[in-house]
């Protein structure tokens, strides 16, 4: 079971996810630079989302 704290960042980091999700498609076609580091972002909180057990 998580803990209230673990939640609390579950959610946030859910949000985070959603916010790249939702603008991924768009952004990344204007440049490189870009869709890498949505990529970047996007590995970063799916590691840390599986780390906390999602």
């Amino acid at each position: 079971m998580l803990s209230k704290e673990e939640k609390k960042e579950k959610k946030h980091l859910e949000k985070e996810l959603l916010f790249f999700l939702s603008y991924y498609r768009e952004v990344t076609s204007r440049s490189e630079r870009i869709k890498t580091y949505f990529d970047e972002q996007i590995e970063i909180i799916t590691e840390k989302l599986k780390e906390i057990g999602c």
